[in-house]
């Protein structure tokens, strides 16, 4: 009778443990439970989570406490504000306003250089004679002639205003001197064109005629006259920086076969966008302090921005992703690396600004920034 009742205990604790037993995941799929799945899927994610996080207190503790870990090796630098320019490079021609080929205004032979190549003279000097052909004669002349008609026309005024001789004698004496003196003037502007005066000051930088070579008006150039004290630099600037290029915009400028470089700045911006090439024209201040030449081919470096508190880095320490997002590392309160997305902005030289992104307490990862990976234990080796 006890084994019977024993017996009976024994079936009934195990039928009470196969009823306490849950279904495995592979019961659940076969008997398309889907309640019981989605049960089984609450309790997986619950035990990961679980697992996740007591995975990361050990890894937490590990770097805390384990002394013989290797960490990587990297330098930093503290971001701070600072001064950014950015340059447009271009290339300018040294140019003066009064650069002039004088050309002969009167046909004849050339009869006097009065100058030599290098000299310098002032406004209104003589420069050349061309033979007039005998016009001075006529001139003088028609000199005689229009002497005689004003006399004759005076005499005939004074009889007319007292009533003496006719009005037709009076108007013949006046029609006739009239006409002897426009002549006389254009003999006179005529032969003021075989000589040739300087009209402006500067050096004869060329003497292109010889002594008795015929020339033609506008055919035959004789020399050309240079002033190098109004020199300036003249710049072709790409019509994307029209907004930015300003009278007064700062710029350097080289010319390289002086080996000179100076400062400078635009005088003048020119208005007229060229449809050829879409430039506009401007002109930057000569140095003063050298002796230049037009023509001179020069290298110019104009400002189109600058930000006096700039966040500056090293272009090099830019990573960029599949996505085309820039991104740095910095190192956190914690000592790991950090990867942050920054916004950056014009590139000048080696470096580039930052828009967004980071922070002057920030500390930028520079050598080793490429071999790190982010939440990396790291180790500073320069100091800040």
């Amino acid at each position: 009778m006890k084994k019977i009742i024993l017996l009976t205990l024994i079936m009934g604790l195990v039928m009470a443990c196969n009823s306490a037993k849950k279904p495995d995941t592979k019961s659940l799929i076969d008997q398309q439970d889907v309640a019981g799945l989605r049960a089984r899927q609450a309790e997986l994610v619950s035990q990961n989570n679980t697992i996740k996080e007591e995975l990361n207190r050990v890894m937490q503790a590990i770097d805390k406490f384990d002394k013989t870990k290797k960490k990587s090796l990297v330098t930093v630098f503290p971001v701070e504000e600072k001064s950014f320019k950015h340059n447009v490079v271009l290339q300018g021609i040294v140019k003066t306003d009064q650069n002039l080929v004088l050309n002969a205004e009167f046909m004849g032979a050339v009869k006097t250089i009065h100058v030599k190549e290098g000299q310098e003279v002032k406004k209104g000097d003589l420069l050349v004679s061309i033979d007039d052909g005998g016009l001075a004669q006529n001139a003088a002349l028609q000199k005689v002639q229009l002497d005689l008609a004003k006399t004759l026309f005076e005499r005939q005024e004074r009889l007319w205003k007292q009533n003496i001789g006719s009005e037709i004698e009076y108007l013949q004496a006046k029609t006739a001197y009239q006409s002897q003196q426009k002549g006389y003037e254009q003999l006179q502007q005529q032969l003021s064109k075989s000589t040739l005066y300087a009209p402006f000051s500067g050096r004869v930088d060329d003497i292109i005629t010889e002594v008795g070579q015929l020339v033609s008006p506008g055919a035959q150039p004789l020399l050309r006259l240079v002033n190098l004290s109004s020199m300036y630099v003249e710049v072709d600037v790409p019509e994307r920086f029209f907004p930015n290029i300003k009278k007064g915009t700062t710029a350097e400028v080289e010319i390289p076969v002086l080996n000179h470089t100076y400062d400078s700045n635009v005088i003048h911006k020119g208005t007229h966008i060229s449809t050829g090439n879409r430039t506009f024209k401007i002109s930057i201040a000569a140095d003063k302090t050298i002796e230049l030449t037009p023509n001179l081919i020069s290298t110019v470096r104009l400002v189109d921005y600058q930000n006096p508190n700039a966040i500056v880095i090293p272009l090099e320490v830019i990573s960029e992703n599949f996505s085309g997002e820039q991104y740095v590392y910095v190192v956190n309160e914690n000592n790991k690396a950090e990867k942050r997305f920054v916004k950056t902005g014009l590139v000048e030289g080696d470096t580039v600004e930052v828009l967004e992104g980071l922070r002057k307490s920030d500390r930028v990862i520079d050598e080793g920034a490429r071999l790190v990976k982010e939440n990396e234990n790291v180790q500073i080796t320069n100091a800040l």
